[in-house]
């Protein structure tokens, strides 16, 4: 955009000087001294405004008593219906009166309060502060779509909404799957390859089916700008809970990733963070909303040497919209097709869902004949739905249920992303689809949320894995073996073994996962079978059974009566000499700083906030990056393939559908078994555990050429590991346990070398 068209003054990019944040260890007392503040405000306020009162009566007469009173009663909107402020693309900011900001500021704080219309929220993060208790207070510029703000951009001195309140602690315990980072999986492209592909794709043969990295990881070093747009569109509060349990703001997003890109390199980062009202609009409007935002901020991209999109569930389809928006018009933007282009898709929707139920859905069973299955299984789908949009307004209802029409490749949804994102894939060389999902869920199974249908060698997959369903609970450190170190400083790393009860299925989507990124199309019908079993109630708090509930309820009393007993009496206290760097002694220790950090939420949870979700998680970004820098474009360009595979299992409890099963899994295991190439990794793989104030320890992974052997042994060793961890398989909830009957067959081969000879016969 010309410096004649933009509404924005230079000054904008940085409005007002960034407030220095509290010590981390002001936390304690820091409330008190607040309160005490605002109450002695509050106390020389009120006596003033009595003598007003007691002034009016004694001049009174009724007008004067009158007006006294109408004075007293709050008019907040008085000022919209007797003042406007005429606003258009051409006013800048530097020519409005201070009244006319206010009113400006007033009417946009009112739209976004309200979820009315998209709006954006710009900042710099070049000088990102680590400490994210003070992310909410950093200065930025606010667009708010149908407003005077929506033409003339506001500077603000904090984000205008306030959802991280309180001290950050990020507390780790995951893993993420089939790699943290491609230098596990890929290697360089030898010079056979390259020949190879050349000669396959002349006489039009199938080639190129994965990535392959660069020489040199000092590509991430070179960025010098980079251009983040995350989008998060709003969902009501229950939908939210039943379906994700919680997602986080569109800024704090944007932050995270700017955190793993800081560790990094010195980039100048600027972000654009679009909140949408995907739950009361339909996408092609909230699309519309969100251009006429962006054509404010058309001349940030200039000189982009990176640009990085992040969406999460039902904004992945709309940011797929924008980056095809924005890659059009790379020449109007000042951008090159040598910038590269990451897109992070989270728990995404863009291939629909359906609902399980375990505990009913084993009435599907053929026992009946199909229209009677099919029809109970049509019952299932709505009574689901019903429950899920229960208690919405009707155009929520209408909106929100067009999310499951992705499902069907054919619907006008599925085809609107399905033709930007092969526009993406086939046009834009460096560009990269990154998909991460939750493997325990409720909701969403891992091929839905990992768009399994849709294969290209761009698109990357990995599932998060929480250690809490391990039974792993860092509230009882004793139990998880964490050694009690000494911390003089909030920040620990340390690698938890899997549970041997718990490896087998850890394993299974491993090794199934990793041939999806390795462009094994023949392994996707296992998945979408093996996929359905790792839903249960039990994952999401918000659906948890009553019973399971309840159990769970009285250990967190019990826990939490005993730290309140145990630190009433060693509270810590908290000196002024203290800084950031420093821990009191009496929770200078792994154990105790865990338990009373833990403690502290849920006493005071305005005061302090435990963060280990998958949105919380660095490795996800980091791994993010690294898929959209490190890998090299493929030698020959490719459109986007969608698998038109009808295999769409109504229930796990029908005996057709576990016959199946089992067939596709030896099937299955039998083209691993003979898989070449396959990358060496270490086994049995572990839980990363971490505490941090800001962002986890990187552990930098290298390419290595001696992960990779031409010959089978990799696969066949794997198989191996499968097999054993299969004899010690004791999984907890309904659908695994279902799953490990259904594939009894693993324990009648008396060794593994039994097993591999039988299914390398078929």
């Amino acid at each position: 955009m010309s410096e004649e068209t933009s509404n924005l003054d230079d000054s904008q990019i940085n409005p007002i000087p960034q407030q220095p944040a509290r010590s981390w260890f002001g936390w304690w007392g820091g409330n008190n001294a607040s309160q005490s503040e605002t109450q002695e405000e509050t106390s020389t306020e009120q006596p003033q405004s009595k003598n007003d009162n007691n002034q009016s009566q004694q001049n009174g007469g009724w007008y004067n008593g009158i007006v006294s009173t109408m004075s007293s009663i709050p008019l907040p909107n008085l000022r919209s219906r007797v003042q406007t402020v005429n606003v258009d693309d051409s006013t800048r900011y530097s020519q409005l009166e201070t009244d006319q900001i206010e009113f400006l500021e007033e009417e946009a704080l009112k739209v976004i309060l309200e979820h009315q219309h998209s709006w954006c929220w710009f900042e710099n993060l070049t000088d990102l502060d680590k400490d994210p208790q003070s992310w909410t207070q950093h200065p930025g510029v606010a667009s708010v779509y149908d407003t005077g703000s929506g033409r003339c951009p506001l500077p603000l001195p904090k984000y205008p909404m306030d959802t991280h309140p309180g001290y950050h602690v990020y507390i780790k315990n995951s893993l993420l799957l089939p790699q943290e980072s491609p230098c596990e999986i890929y290697h360089t492209e030898p010079l056979r390859t390259v020949i190879a592909t050349g000669f396959k794709d002349y006489y039009n043969f199938p080639n190129g089916k994965h990535l392959y990295l660069k020489k040199s990881r000092e590509v991430l070093s070179q960025t010098r700008k980079v251009i983040i747009l995350s989008v998060v569109g709003w969902l009501p509060e229950k939908y939210e809970k039943l379906t994700l349990g919680e997602q986080r703001t569109a800024q704090y997003l944007s932050k995270k990733l700017a955190q793993s890109i800081k560790d990094e390199t010195s980039s100048e980062i600027l972000s654009l963070s679009f909140e949408c009202p995907l739950d009361s609009k339909p996408i092609e409007d909230v699309f519309e909303e969100c251009i006429l935002l962006l054509r404010h901020w058309k001349n940030i991209f200039k000189g982009a040497d990176a640009i990085y999109l992040v969406g999460v569930y039902h904004s992945v389809p709309l940011i797929i919209m924008l980056a095809k928006y924005l890659l059009d018009r790379c020449d109007e933007l000042g951008f090159t097709p040598e910038t590269h282009v990451g897109l992070l898709g989270i728990e995404s929707c863009i291939q629909g869902y359906r609902f399980w139920d375990h505990s009913i859905d084993s009435s599907l069973t053929t026992d009946k004949d199909s229209e009677t299955a099919e029809s109970d299984y049509s019952k299932l789908q709505q009574s689901k739905e019903k429950m899920l949009f229960q208690g919405l307004h009707k155009n929520e209802e209408d909106i929100l249920s067009k999310i499951k029409n992705y499902r069907d490749i054919n619907s006008k949804e599925s085809k609107m992303v399905q033709k930007d994102l092969d526009w993406l894939l086939f046009n834009w060389d460096r560009f990269r689809l990154s998909l991460v999902g939750k493997l325990y869920d409720n909701f969403l199974t891992v091929t839905q949320k990992l768009a399994i249908d849709y294969s290209h060698p761009k698109i990357i997959r990995n599932v998060w894995c929480d250690g809490q369903y391990f039974e792993m609970d860092s509230k009882h450190p004793e139990e998880l073996n964490l050694p009690d170190y000494i911390m003089k400083t909030p920040r620990f790393e340390y690698d938890l073994t899997i549970p041997d009860k718990r490896k087998f299925e850890l394993s299974l989507i491993d090794n199934f996962l990793l041939t999806q990124n390795l462009g094994k199309e023949e392994f996707v019908p296992i998945l979408k079978l093996l996929s359905p079993f790792f839903i249960s109630r039990s994952y999401n708090p918000n659906t948890i059974v009553s019973s399971l509930k309840k159990q769970r309820q009285n250990a967190s009393r019990q826990w939490f009566q005993q730290m309140q007993a145990k630190w009433n009496t060693i509270e810590p206290t908290f000196e002024e000499n203290f800084s950031f760097n420093e821990l009191p002694e009496s929770i200078s220790t792994v154990h105790s700083f865990l338990e009373y950090t833990q403690y502290l939420t849920m006493k005071s949870p305005d005061l302090l906030q435990t963060y280990s979700e998958i949105y919380d998680d660095d490795l996800v970004f980091k791994n993010f990056i690294e898929n959209t820098i490190l890998t090299r474009n493929p030698l020959t360009k490719k459109h986007l393939t969608v698998l038109r595979d009808n295999l769409n299992p109504t229930s796990i409890l029908n005996t057709v559908n576990q016959y199946d099963l089992v067939w596709k899994f030896h099937e299955a295991l039998g083209n691993f078994v003979k898989m070449r190439n396959v990358p060496n990794q270490d086994y049995p793989k572990c839980l990363h555990f971490t505490i941090a104030l800001d962002s986890i320890l990187w552990r930098t992974v290298y390419n290595d050429p001696k992960r990779f052997q031409r010959n089978t042994g990799e696969a066949r060793l794997r198989l191996k590991h499968l097999w054993e961890s299969y004899q010690t398989w004791d999984p907890p909830t309904r659908g695994l346990i279902h799953l490990k009957n259904v594939l009894s067959v693993l324990s009648s081969y008396d060794d593994v070398h039994q097993l591999i000879n039988d299914v390398k016969a078929t």
